[in-house]
């Protein structure tokens, strides 16, 4: 039952009492009148006995009364009895609405207490937000940061790789001619070495230096032996298959690798070399100067996998070419 069902009937039992209360009264009033009626008809009776029927007849109508007046007191006690019942409904009621007014502070109370603590969590989310939002900016920021620092480390990569990879050009090319180097010229031969045994095919060899490199450095200096020097190789590689690798060793001495030759090929190269570096002057201090070189030529054996070994190999060949006369190929047979 709810709190408007209960006021309403409270309502209408204090209605249905008021009404028991002004028929109890109008009931007073008109016992009152009888009762006056019964005083007078008695008077009338000691005074008059002529009005003896007349009083007979009031007492009669007085009896009625009585009769009306019990049936009203009847009446009232059964108002009286629903009054007592709606006094206890009332009471039983009142106490549902204490005991609902109590539930409701309680609740009131409980809410208050809920929305108090509603109010602190929401107030602990905004902290909780506000210190997100804090850790995310800071989070972009460093994700910036960070991508920048990778873009900045991957350009000093590609710079490191760029300027290793221009180390390890210096460092195996010959800085005057620009051919290999003898570091160079080594991990060209490892490579050979690794594909000849792969194939099962020979690798050739041309040793080759300056005669008399050492009456022109005498006679231009060292920079008109350096003019020589540089156009010489260059010819020499020039007249090179693009297989093939030439290297400058040191001082006026130039060494070939040609992969993948056979005995006819290594002649045809070596001789087209020789012809190349020689056939023509080289000019220095605007004069023409012959050069020529002495040469060896050999096909490398299995146990030859060195510079220092490919030098014993084909030295005394070169020799025998200088002692020979100059300017030509001697072919290690």
């Amino acid at each position: 039952m709810n709190s408007t069902s209960e006021r309403r009937r409270l309502a209408q039992l204090e209605a249905l009492l008021r009404k028991a209360y002004d028929d109890c009264r109008a009931l007073q009033v008109q016992l009152d009148e009888a009762r006056s009626q019964v005083r007078q008809l008695e008077a009338e009776r000691l005074d008059r006995l002529q009005l003896a029927d007349r009083l007979a007849a009031s007492n009669a109508e007085a009896a009625e009364l009585m009769a009306e007046l019990e049936e009203r007191n009847s009446s009232l006690r059964s108002s009286n009895l629903e009054l007592a019942r709606a006094n206890a409904n009332a009471a039983e009621l009142m106490a549902i609405v204490e005991i609902r007014e109590d539930e409701n502070q309680r609740l009131t109370r409980s809410l208050s207490s809920a929305n108090a603590r509603a109010a602190e969590l929401v107030a602990e989310r905004e902290i909780e937000l506000e210190e997100k939002e804090r850790l995310n900016k800071k989070l972009v920021r460093e994700i910036s940061e960070r991508r920048k620092a990778e873009r900045e480390n991957a350009a000093l990569a590609l710079q490191l790789k760029t300027a290793n990879e221009e180390l390890d050009r210096l460092a195996t090319l010959d800085s005057l001619t620009d051919l290999l180097n003898r570091r160079g010229l080594t991990r060209e031969l490892d490579a050979e070495l690794h594909r000849a045994a792969r194939t099962g095919t020979q690798i050739g060899v041309l040793f080759a230096d300056f005669d008399d490199f050492k009456s022109m450095n005498e006679r231009f200096g060292h920079s008109g032996g350096d003019v020589a020097l540089k156009e010489v190789g260059r010819r020499m590689k020039a007249s090179l298959r693009s297989t093939d690798h030439l290297a400058r060793i040191g001082g006026d001495e130039f060494l070939a690798l040609l992969p993948a030759v056979e005995r006819e090929t290594l002649e045809l190269v070596a001789r087209r070399l020789h012809t190349s570096a020689c056939g023509q002057a080289v000019r220095i201090r605007d004069e023409e100067v012959t050069v020529t070189i002495s040469a060896a030529a050999a096909l490398l054996p299995a146990d030859v996998t060195s510079i220092d070994a490919i030098l014993g190999l084909t030295r005394n060949a070169q020799k025998h070419s200088k002692e020979s006369g100059k300017n030509r190929i001697t072919f290690v047979e």
